[in-house]
């Protein structure tokens, strides 16, 4: 069987890639959710089967169109998120969805019901366009539209590529919400730095700094509690990383 293209940047899979295996995979059980035509569902197969293991017995895909899912070694059944993930609780050690959060139009309970699922010590990976690039911050102050965000298609056939990039959630609110819901240790990586970001972040970034960091007096001023909270996140919001990464990829722990 041939390689599988990714729909997604192939930097952003390497890393997630990178992340789902350094642990080991033998014995656990894995869902792919938003598992396309199957690009990281096949690395991962591969990984598994080079190691004495069977896809199938570790490895689940699911998808909104499994008619075009091309691994074989593996079964995706047909998803559609609406407000829950048919799935028992505690079943998965590992949940990842590349690039899929911002398709839906309730990212929290996606959250919630991945954590639903997940095994206590398991793993959730997402990875999601990166809002607070630079370049995408100044798209948003020229049209409106952050990079990689635009008009939306009512067309649910549309919801696999750009058009169906509905809710342009930031590292910030992402943490946020992954958190509230219990995850601990939530980690923030990133693909790879985008050239064209860094002549903005030479521009920018002491108007950048300085506005953050009167921004951080502020709210340390009117709630020391919620300064305390936040210091780590609001400090991450506007680093290197993430002024110039293309893609947010966060893992939380359960």
């Amino acid at each position: 069987m041939q390689d599988i293209k990714p729909a997604s940047h192939i930097i952003t899979n390497k890393k997630v890639f990178s992340l789902i295996t350094r642990d080991r995979l033998l014995g656990k059980h894995i869902l792919d959710i938003g598992a396309g035509r199957g690009f990281m569902a096949q690395q991962i197969g591969h990984y598994i089967a080079e190691r004495g293991g069977n896809p199938k017995h570790i490895l689940t895909a699911c998808d909104l169109f499994p008619e075009y899912f091309e691994y074989d070694a593996i079964e995706c059944n047909k998803f559609d998120f609406a407000n829950s993930l048919p799935y028992d609780d505690c079943s998965y050690d590992i949940v990842y969805a590349i690039e899929v959060i911002e398709h839906f139009e309730n990212p929290v309970d996606f959250i919630r019901e991945a954590y639903r699922i997940l095994r206590r010590g398991g793993t959730f990976i997402i990875t999601t366009p990166n809002v607070l690039n630079i370049n995408s911050r100044l798209s948003y102050l020229m049209h409106g539209f952050f990079v990689l965000f635009g008009p939306v298609s009512f067309d649910k056939n549309d919801s696999v590529g750009l058009l169906g990039h509905i809710m342009p959630l930031s590292y910030y609110y992402l943490d946020y919400f992954m958190r509230k819901e219990g995850f601990v240790e939530v980690e923030l990586h990133i693909d790879r730095i985008k050239k064209s970001a860094l002549f903005y972040y030479l521009l920018l970034f002491p108007i950048i700094r300085f506005s953050s960091s009167l921004k951080k007096i502020k709210i340390r001023k009117k709630n020391a509690k919620l300064f305390l909270e936040t210091e780590k996140q609001i400090k991450i919001m506007n680093s290197f990383k993430m002024l110039c990464s293309r893609s947010c990829i966060l893992v939380g722990h359960k």
